[in-house]
């Protein structure tokens, strides 16, 4: 099939004539009826060879459309599609969703698809360009103009029927996943629930080590019964029985029996009958970081000491700034469904 003059036509009005070369608005070289295969600077044609060039340039693209669809085209199917391949290559048209739609049977979806190619890019930016949309809508018109008038008498050809009056249905997605207001409610609504169980958490922890506080045993964020160290785990005592926790082969720190203990004397007072104050560190001619000897005939307790745990404040600061990103998200998810919803309505007026 060859290219009819309402074609070539077509795609003249759309090229625009050139006589002498220049670059586009991408930078390539073009010259005649946009010719670029052999143009370049400083070039002058005249409109006869102008001529020729178009028509050389027609061979490839409509042996490209030939090749590369498999249904059936009319001429003006034909022409459109050659005026299409003659502006984006048959690469592109090889890869397109106009081609695919078409080959599946599907010629009104892909004369919508024709439509998309409306952008270039350029100086290294992609913009929409109003001659590349202005001619795909042309492309587009005649594609679907039929070459013989449809017979509208028919009732087997009403699906090419034009006079049956018809009334407006806005076009409307397939699946509520691809509905905005839709995907915005899910990120809201994940971000939610995520802000409130890092809230319960912060919250537990928060009573639990008021709890241990209340109880006498602050020294650990678990209670006694669980290993921690207080009354719950029983009191220090001369015996050598664990503290709540390992027993005293464990290895860790050493706990000395306090004398006095049974009076209710603090251990900060054990030297108090002899000065009335603590002695310095080295004062016995012990280095200050030397261990305090046991006394003979006393027996330890030791207590496996874990690793340092980060502060309650630095935890529960990490947990409000999650807190915190996650009330964002939550605040630009609402946005955007006001935002799609007031796209629809303003698009669709639904």
């Amino acid at each position: 099939m060859r290219t009819s003059e309402n074609g070539i036509a077509l795609i003249k009005r759309w090229e625009g004539l050139e006589l002498q070369s220049y670059q586009d608005i991408a930078g390539v070289w073009t010259i005649g009826y946009g010719h670029t295969e052999t143009a370049g600077p400083n070039q002058k044609i005249s409109e006869r060879e102008a001529e020729e060039l178009l028509r050389r340039d027609l061979e490839p693209r409509e042996r490209a459309v030939g090749d590369l669809t498999s249904v059936p085209l009319n001429q003006n199917e034909f022409d459109a599609l050659v005026s299409f391949v003659y502006n984006v290559g048959a690469g592109a048209y090889r890869n397109s969703t106009a081609r695919k739609r078409l080959n599946r049977g599907d010629r009104v979806g892909a004369a919508e698809a024709l439509t998309w190619f409306s952008k270039a890019t350029i100086g290294g930016v992609l913009r929409e360009v109003n001659g590349l949309k202005r001619r795909r809508a042309a492309e587009q018109a005649l594609f679907l103009t039929p070459v013989n008038p449809p017979i509208v008498s028919d009732p087997k050809k009403v699906a090419e029927n034009t006079r049956i009056t018809p009334v407006e249905d806005a076009p409307r997605r397939e699946s509520l996943g691809d509905s905005r207001t839709v995907q915005g409610a899910v990120v809201a609504g994940g971000a939610g629930a995520a802000a409130s169980t890092i809230g319960r958490d912060s919250a537990e922890e928060l009573d639990q080590l008021e709890g241990n506080i209340e109880q006498g045993t602050g020294l650990t964020e678990k209670p006694g019964d669980q290993g921690g160290l207080g009354a719950a785990g029983g009191a220090p005592s001369g015996d050598g029985t664990s503290v709540g926790g390992p027993t005293s082969d464990d290895a860790g720190a050493t706990l000395p029996d306090v004398p006095g203990a049974d009076e209710g004397t603090a251990p900060g007072d054990a030297n108090a009958g002899d000065s009335g104050a603590a002695a310095p560190d080295g004062a016995d001619g012990a280095p200050p970081d030397a261990p305090a000897a046991t006394p003979p005939g006393e027996t330890t307790t030791t207590v496996e000491m874990g690793p340092p745990r980060p502060s309650k404040h630095e935890k529960h600061a990490v947990d409000a700034q999650l807190q915190l990103a996650l009330l964002i998200i939550i605040l630009l998810s609402a946005l955007y469904i006001v935002f799609a919803r007031a796209d629809d309505w303003w698009k669709y007026r639904r």
